[in-house]
């Protein structure tokens, strides 16, 4: 019930309770479930990282919990930028079964790799994203964001530009189009910037 009310700090003590008190192993790998989800959404990434690992453990776990533990450790550590743990995980989820982990996984090896400069391949990853995630539609987009960065970082300004319009004219999800559209502000601007230079010089 907490968990569902989002009062993940404490669904993550209840949980901890929970393990302590109980000997049953279902009982235990719920527990041990439990504290990996709610231990990420309130923001315990350490504990989060232990856990996982823990319930990684358990002989004959379900899928979904294996999922789970992956996914939350890859999330949990890249907070702490640990870059070749997390595109290991992610890798590893991009073949999943379930297609929303499969497409957000393949959308987080983009975006680490956007964030440690590798330009090429974090085009290649969006790329990627784009067409093996056709019914993921969020990932889809943000992807193209991430394709918009990578031209931003190109200074290719023009065709930044227009993968941001295209971004605010087409997708109906608010928070993308917010994006795309303070986004596509931050090019202009830097467009201005460079044409003031090139004419200067």
């Amino acid at each position: 019930i907490s968990f569902d009310e989002k009062k993940y700090a404490e669904a993550f003590d209840l949980y901890k309770t929970l393990r302590n008190c109980s000997s049953s192993d279902n009982i235990k790998d719920m527990a041990y479930h439990g504290l990996v989800k709610s231990g990420f959404f309130a923001n315990k990434y350490n504990e989060t990282v232990l856990y996982a690992d823990s319930l990684l453990g358990i002989p004959g776990l379900s899928v979904e919990m294996t999922n789970d533990a992956l996914y939350f450790k890859a999330r949990s550590l890249q907070q702490f930028d640990s870059t070749d743990t997390c595109l290991a995980i992610y890798k590893e989820l991009s073949g999943n079964k379930n297609g929303e982990i499969a497409a957000e996984s393949r959308y987080r090896i983009s975006e680490i790799l956007l964030k440690a400069g590798k330009l090429k391949d974090a085009e290649k990853a969006a790329n990627s994203t784009i067409h093996l995630s056709a019914g993921y539609n969020y990932w889809v987009v943000k992807s193209y964001l991430v394709l918009a960065e990578v031209l931003e970082a190109e200074k290719d300004y023009f065709n930044a530009r227009a993968t941001l319009e295209s971004i605010v004219k087409h997708t109906k999800i608010d928070e993308v189009k917010k994006e795309a559209a303070a986004k596509l502000e931050e090019v202009n601007n830097l467009d201005k910037k460079h044409s003031k230079l090139s004419d200067e010089q």
